[in-house]
This record gives C-alpha cells, structure tokens and sequence, in this order.
C-alpha cells in the first residue's frame, strides 16, 4: 500500500513538472528566433544595402587618379588611395618632379556593401567640383595636351582655371566657358590646329 501511495505521488510529481518545463523552453525558443530574424534582417541590409560610397578624382594638374571611401551618412572617411596615369607619370619626369594635387570630383560614384561589394551608381552632376571633370580626358590625353602646348605653363593654367566651378553668371564662369569652347574646337581637330589661346592666362 505504502508502495502504492509513493508511486502516484511521484506520478503527480512528474505531471506537475512537466507543463513548467515545456512553458519555459517556449520562451527561450521565441527569444532564440527573434535573435535570429534580428541577425537575418541586418545582414540582409547590410549585404544588399550600400554603407560605403566611393567617389572618384583626378587631379586637375597632372591628371593623377585618386579614390574616397567614405561612411554613407555619416560622412566618415573610411580609406583613400591615389592610383598614377601616363600624363602624371609624364608630368612629374618632365614638367615636375613634385607638385600639390588639386584634386576634382567627377560625376561618377559607387555605393558599396560592407563587404566591398558595388551595390548602387550614381552619375551626379551635383558631384562635380569642376568643368574638369566634363573634359574628354583618357588616360594619355592631357599629356598630349602638355606636348602640344607651345608652353606647359599655359596648359597648367588652362587646367586650373577649369579646376573648381565658378559662379554661374559672373566673369569667371564666362571665362570658363569660354576656354572649353576653344579647347573643344581645338581636340576635334584632332590637336592639329594651333594653340587656341594666345595668351593664358
């Protein structure tokens, strides 16, 4: 009888326990999948969203090339590198051995996930720091430039005038336009023409 009576109390016993059990793992469970649906959602944004914006520059002297990479939003520069060209390898052999870049933004930028990876394009025109920019330069093209010119000097002056956006309307826009006009006229001719401008400055 004793027998028994201990038997079904520990039968109790173990009901009694069981639904606490199963009530408290239901919890842990659902916080687990929230964490997971967490985790998913910020990789997902993360992988498919861009964090980093790279834009690109060249510098208006010798036409160097020169890369940002910057946190979207918060501005932060994350790293820079700057990448050389045939017109400023060419620049510095022969005009000068050392020079301070002026560095002018093209129109043209990438966002980038955390991973490196180019997610979105943006072709801007509000990127621009310069009419530069707008110049049909390739890779060699401004030290054609250079060797055309009847004086280097000219040709970095040409470049500098161009290197930052002037004020729409004033007297140095004009004369920005001015000089791409001519500059224009003068690289359709393949650069057989003369010098377009007589005096640069």
């Amino acid at each position: 009888m004793n027998y028994l009576l201990f038997s079904l109390r520990s039968l109790m016993s173990i009901e009694k326990s069981q639904p606490e059990t199963t009530t408290k793992a239901r919890p842990r469970k659902r916080r687990v999948l929230r964490w997971l649906i967490v985790f998913a959602i910020a990789g997902c944004f993360l992988y498919l969203f861009p964090v980093i914006s790279e834009t690109y520059f060249k510098c208006a002297i010798c036409g160097m090339r020169h890369t940002e990479q910057r946190v979207i939003g918060a501005g932060f520069l994350i790293s820079a590198w700057e990448r050389p060209t045939p017109s400023s390898d060419w620049y510095q052999a022969n005009i000068e051995p050392e020079h301070e870049h002026v560095w002018v933004r093209g129109g043209y930028a990438e966002g980038k996930n955390c991973l490196g990876v180019p997610i979105a394009m943006w072709q801007l025109s509000s990127l621009v720091t310069g009419p530069y920019s707008w110049l049909p330069l390739s890779r060699d093209k401004q030290m054609i430039i250079y060797q055309k010119s009847p004086d280097p000097q000219q040709a970095r002056a040409m470049f500098l005038q161009l290197a930052h956006n002037e004020p729409y309307g004033s007297k140095a826009y004009e004369k920005q336009q001015e000089t791409i006009r001519k500059l224009d006229e003068w690289m359709k001719t393949g650069m057989k023409a003369p010098w377009p401008f007589e005096k640069f400055p």
